[in-house]
């Protein structure tokens, strides 16, 4: 059986807070995603600050959705991260982080930053809805990003904290190119890199 092709469509800001739903769900039990809240994040609070990291991210192109909405990443093109460079702050409006956890927050994610490359497409985040996983979302936003990658003869690099999606990326042909711990006690990463 044939399956048709799942399309891969940049997401407005205006879907922003439909997909910041959908990333939250997925990944509420990310310790990337639970870091910034002590262990304590909800999927109310994960989509906060999701909405407030991908403001920007949806501004600028980087986002992505699949499936009519059922998953989502964000693709930063080579040498971009610094378009990241707006995180969820606790002074921000509506964030459910406080100055701790965002003091903590920004170390890490500053951490991770200088693991990027400068001549990789970044997948700073993927995400599909749990009713939706398992039938081909999260796999049509990976290619579609190493289809970008293809297009500028560049690598791409991910990292994650959840041991389990290492072989998902491996069947995309991602490798294992460093671990290691993120500063404060925070999770263990992985950094994972595609070459064309």
């Amino acid at each position: 059986m044939t399956y048709a092709p799942i399309p891969v469509v940049p997401a407005s800001p205006e879907r922003l807070p439909h997909l910041a739903g959908v990333l939250a769900r997925a990944l509420v039990s990310d310790p990337i995603y639970q870091w910034p809240h002590g262990g304590n994040g909800t999927v109310t609070s994960i989509a906060a600050t999701v909405r407030l990291l991908y403001a920007q991210p949806a501004a600028t192109g980087m986002l992505w959705e699949a499936g009519n909405g059922a998953g989502a990443a964000v693709w930063v093109p080579p040498g971009d991260t610094a378009l990241l460079a707006a995180p969820a702050r606790a002074d921000a409006p509506a964030s459910p982080l406080t100055p701790a956890d965002d003091e903590r927050t920004l170390q890490m994610w500053d951490w991770l930053e200088s693991k990027v490359p400068d001549d990789a497409w970044y997948l700073d985040t993927l995400g599909v809805d749990p009713a939706r996983q398992h039938l081909g979302v999260g796999s049509a936003l990976v290619h579609h990003g190493l289809g970008l990658a293809r297009a500028d003869h560049a690598a791409a690099f991910l990292e994650t904290s959840v041991e389990a999606n290492i072989g998902f990326y491996q069947r995309s042909d991602f490798q294992v190119v460093e671990e290691g711990d993120a500063p404060n006690g925070g999770p263990h990463i992985w950094f994972m890199r595609w070459d064309p």
